[in-house]
């Protein structure tokens, strides 16, 4: 996509219970950097990687949402569709894009903000002072150069110092919980990581990564901080963050989850809230 062409889709995926704040923080980001943003998400726009034991009813849903952006790019100009989440941007680059007649392009928030870093650059101007590890995976690497998107973003926050902790296995942490113990190994290895470099904050790239160190925030006087919660912050924008506070005891807003969907909420969130953190003694580095 030409960075001229200001008008795109912003596909953040079906994760907008959990972290709403971040997808507004997203797209208001996007729309500092110049862009005209249609947000999109929900079950209505399903990649259908998480129907993928039902291969039917998963193609069926990867082929509605495809309908859906080719809509938008027809009929609304809208002919890129930017991906928040690895998992959607891949199943989208590897699975919907080759398999369904596509009339968009497809980017990350992180390669269109970078690109962008011109216009943003002259935002950034509240300082941050952290000193700051960034969690870092090597598989999404092979679709975006993430890692260092990310990084090259953050170095302009003024006040912040980055530290590029340990590159873990898997695109996010939610791809090794199946693996037994390596969840364990790898948020120990990168919390471990935090202090001995002497982090005040470890940032996260991905939500299920961010999920997973929220219950240690505060541990060991580290905050855990999202990357664009970081760069907001840089622009003077409220990066709060309801998702860490519920984990570490805040009551969830139950109005806002009743107009929303309880059921999801009772089915995803709650067990997430009552687990134990998965680092029993992060300071030792040692797991559970």
């Amino acid at each position: 996509m030409a960075v001229s062409d200001n008008r795109v889709t912003f596909w953040f995926g079906c994760n907008m219970l959990r972290h709403a704040e971040m997808i507004r923080l997203s797209i208001m980001l996007l729309e500092r950097a110049g862009y005209d943003v249609r947000a999109a998400g929900g079950p209505a726009y399903c990649c259908g990687t998480a129907h993928d034991h039902q291969p039917q009813g998963a193609s069926n849903m990867a082929g509605r949402t495809v309908s859906r952006f080719n809509e938008a790019a027809t009929k609304d100009g809208r002919g890129t569709v930017v991906t928040w989440c690895a998992s959607c941007h891949m199943h989208m680059s590897d699975i919907m894009a080759p398999g369904n007649a596509v009339a968009f392009d497809i980017t990350h928030i992180s390669e269109l903000l970078v690109a962008s870093i011109d216009r943003l650059a002259p935002l950034l101007t509240v300082p941050v002072p952290r000193r700051v590890l960034l969690h870092r995976h090597l598989g999404f690497s092979t679709h975006v150069p993430i890692n260092d998107r990310i990084a090259s973003m953050l170095r302009r926050i003024p006040g912040l110092e980055l530290i590029e902790g340990p590159a873990v296995p898997g695109h996010m942490c939610s791809g090794l919980a199946g693996v037994p113990g390596a969840l364990k190994a790898v948020m120990g290895e990168t919390w471990s990581a935090a202090i001995a470099n002497g982090a005040d904050t470890v940032s996260t790239i991905f939500h299920p990564c961010h999920r997973e160190f929220a219950a240690l925030d505060g541990r060991d006087n580290i905050r855990v901080r999202n990357w664009v919660q970081l760069v907001a912050e840089a622009m003077g924008i409220e990066a709060s963050d309801a998702y860490v506070g519920w984990r570490n005891g805040a009551v969830p807003d139950i109005a806002a989850i009743e107009r929303a969907e309880p059921s999801r909420y009772q089915a995803l969130i709650e067990p997430e809230l009552r687990a134990r953190p998965l680092l029993a003694a992060a300071s030792a580095g040692v797991a559970e």
